[in-house]
């Protein structure tokens, strides 16, 4: 016979995959006539963005360009001259399982590259498009928080848990144009772009979340008769989401993710391009947990027969909070070719920044390619990159978190020619993590007493026990099949452990 159950249903993300894949990427690229003929390649830069992506059944398929701009000197070697050309790829990965209402983040980077020219008309590229994928569905579980049965010794545990509410992408695109301000020549062609987005703030009402951002957009770009130009500018969002069962304590942990993006010159009345035509694809990724207090029955049983129990095992997520720390550090990129005369850009890429918890902090490994393209004091122009890391840590005000989930973006702030060979270089990078720990829980599920089975022989009796200091007394009535009740009022005990050695009365009845 089965003892009627109580539960009390948790929610939570159970990823379908986490990971990254790759898509490779082979392109033979035929100058066009327009451009002159390559005499040395400077800097080829292959840019992935995603465009779109579906999941259907146990597949989630991604589509999205590659935006490749081969910096490179012409036949006199004194300009920087640029192809620019798309290339499209897709890629379809399988989920643990088939789930029609899964949420997906998706985000796209280089994995490795190899770019060369193979005459003074053709580019041949070989590279690998990583893309990292967080894809979760929100489940449903019954938890055991009560057993009605009156011949049934049960004992219980609360804790404080976060629960999921909802997940959700809400996709936009943005369109603007930037012109090209204080007096600076028209654009001929973009020779190097970076574009991404960030969040600002972000706002959880009843049912709705509100986001307010911006799309930060640099970019070098050559001029007639005129040095290479470099533009910034920043664009800003906000966007109010329908988000069911939002409210205002959730904890909100949200991503911006850059996709497809344009930026083409554009052309005034007089047929100068004095302005940049700009769409940028936004996705905006959202988790949200909002506070509960989990009960469970970890133990029990039955003071008249053995009980059979079946327990479950789950991992109950505590969010301890949000983070965000500016890691801060100075770098030398010192060259050998050359003089420097003047730097025409400088730039990071092959950002990532892995976090964890340790022993109190928040420990943080930092890594980044600075870029500099540069003329030297005999007017050649040419470039460098070199990868640096360095290691931080922040002290951890909640030591119950033991993981971070770590978001980051990374700005180039100053630089300054140190002397002829050397320029020194600030990185600012901008980390935000949600912390959070992860409580694995093991609790019963179910307990029946065997019909069939033989019911335990009680006699009314009076049985002193002697218990040791610290000993707990749901183990001493379990041992004895006794009420834990009888056994705290007949000893005048009301800890769950005995204070002191001493004898302990169980009465039987």
């Amino acid at each position: 016979m089965q003892a009627q159950i109580k539960t009390a249903p948790y929610e939570y993300f159970d990823p379908v995959f986490d990971g990254h894949y790759e898509a490779p990427v082979d392109i033979e690229y035929n100058l066009p006539d327009y451009c002159p003929d390559i005499q040395k390649i400077l800097k080829c830069r292959a840019v992935p963005e995603v465009s779109s992506y579906l999941i259907a059944g146990d597949t989630l398929t991604c589509d999205g360009v590659c935006d490749v701009r081969v910096l490179y000197l012409d036949g006199k070697g004194d300009s920087v001259r640029c192809c620019e050309f798309t290339k499209d790829f897709t890629a379809s990965i399988k989920l643990k399982t088939a789930e029609e209402k899964a949420v997906a983040s998706v985000e796209a980077s280089m994995a490795h590259m190899t770019c060369r020219a193979v005459s003074a008309r053709r580019v041949d590229l070989h590279a690998a498009v990583s893309l990292n994928i967080l894809a979760v569905v929100q489940r449903r579980e019954r938890i055991t928080c009560s057993l009605e049965d009156e011949t049934i010794e049960k004992r219980g545990e609360s804790f404080s848990a976060h629960q999921a509410v909802n997940a959700l992408c809400h996709q936009f695109t943005i369109e603007d144009a930037l012109p090209v301000k204080n007096g600076k020549p028209p654009i001929e062609s973009i020779l190097r772009r970076e574009v991404s987005c960030r969040v600002i703030e972000s706002r959880v009402s009843e049912e709705r979340l509100t986001v307010n951002g911006a799309v930060d957009i640099s970019f070098l770009y050559s001029a007639a008769n005129a040095a290479a130009e470099k533009l910034t500018a920043s664009i800003d969002f906000s966007q109010i989401i329908d988000c069911a069962g939002a409210s205002e304590d959730c904890v909100c942990d949200i991503r911006a993710i850059t996709g497809e993006s344009s930026l083409q010159p554009r052309e005034d009345d007089v047929g100068e391009n004095s302005s940049v035509s700009v769409v940028v694809k936004v996705f905006l990724i959202a988790f949200l947990y909002k506070p509960c207090e989990v009960e469970i029955i970890n133990d029990a049983y039955s003071v008249k027969a053995p009980l059979e129990l079946r327990y479950a095992q789950s991992a109950f997520t505590q969010v301890h909070g949000m983070t965000s720390q500016s890691l801060k550090k100075k770098s030398s990129l010192t060259v050998s070719d050359g003089e420097i005369q003047r730097v025409l850009d400088l730039w990071c890429e092959q950002v990532t920044v892995q976090a964890a918890c340790e022993k109190a902090k928040l420990n943080y490994r930092v890594k980044y390619t600075v870029c500099m393209l540069y003329e030297s004091s005999q007017g050649r122009i040419l470039y460098t990159e070199k990868q640096f890391d360095f290691n931080a840590s922040a002290e951890l005000e909640n030591q119950l978190a033991k993981k971070a989930e770590t978001t980051w973006r990374a700005d180039l702030w100053e630089f300054r020619i140190a002397d002829r060979n050397t320029v020194e270089v600030s990185v600012e990078v901008t980390a935000s993590s949600l912390l959070l720990s992860l409580n694995n829980v093991k609790y019963l599920t179910s307990a029946g007493v065997d019909e069939n089975g033989e019911s335990f022989t009680v006699k009314p009796r009076i049985l002193v026990y002697y218990a040791s200091q610290g000993e707990k007394l749901w183990d001493i009535a379990k041992s004895h099949h006794a009420l834990l009740g009888d056994i705290r009022s007949q000893n005048e005990l009301f800890d769950d452990i005995v204070p002191e050695a001493r004898p302990i009365i169980i009465c039987n009845r």
